[in-house]
């Protein structure tokens, strides 16, 4: 059963990893935060691609009969052309082209609609390299507008799971890039993935936030008049 961004995880779940956040952020001025997306891009151009490829597909076999029963076809549609006991090749190639094209834009939009109850189908089409691309472009959609970049010391962190591209990111303020190197977070994020695969993203979520706050605590220990920047909570969206 598929799951959306704000039931992604149990309440228990959000209730656990939230309270891992507190408790780290108990130990640091840095300000971690963690949610969970639909998705990172809306890939229009994947949907067109897919839904005329489908249609396409689809569209050969009233094609090449168009072909085959041109002399027909053009008979019944044209009567002077019933008098003739063939057609020239071009002709019969031409009926076979429009019967393709005709079907094609007659399947366009049922396909689209139906490929949206198919992610996987969409996901087949999107390379790899572009859908790392797309979740590390909302991680700094959503850095900025989830304000994460407006903390006091710039020591923002996010976790980002885009369940559409399957993929985590998490994503530092320059404040922790001084300290802390974004190959390490990779390793933060390549934690929860995994877990995420054997059906323990809240466990690996917990152990990745519980490591970065340690990681944090060395580098940016709490101060006597820190305040919580930022909500706790797993956001959705």
């Amino acid at each position: 059963m598929n799951r959306g961004a704000d039931s992604f995880f149990t309440d228990e779940e959000k209730r656990r990893i939230e309270s891992t956040i507190a408790d780290a952020e108990l130990r640091t001025s840095g300000e971690i935060v963690a949610m969970v997306v639909e998705r990172s891009d809306k890939y229009r151009d994947i949907d067109v691609f897919v839904s005329m490829l489908v249609s396409a597909c689809f569209a050969v076999l009233p094609a090449e009969a168009a072909y085959i029963n041109a002399t027909e076809i053009l008979g019944r549609i044209i009567p002077s052309m019933s008098w003739m006991s063939g057609i020239p090749d071009n002709t019969r190639f031409m009926t076979g082209l429009f019967a393709f094209l005709f079907v094609t834009m007659l399947l366009y939009i049922p396909v689209k609609f139906i490929i949206g109850f198919f992610p996987g189908l969409r996901r087949f089409f999107i390379s790899l390299n572009r859908r790392d691309n797309e979740v590390r472009e909302k991680a700094l959609s959503e850095f900025r507008e989830q304000g994460l970049d407006k903390t006091r010391d710039a020591t923002g962190i996010l976790f980002l799971i885009s369940l559409f591209e399957r993929r985590v990111y998490v994503l530092a303020d320059h404040g922790i890039y001084e300290k802390v190197k974004q190959e390490r977070l990779d390793l933060y994020a390549r934690s929860v993935s995994a877990g995420l695969a054997k059906h323990k993203g809240a466990d690996a979520l917990c152990e990745a936030v519980k490591n970065a706050g340690d990681e944090l605590a060395r580098h940016f220990p709490r101060k006597p008049d820190d305040a919580n920047e930022l909500p706790d909570r797993v956001l959705g969206k």
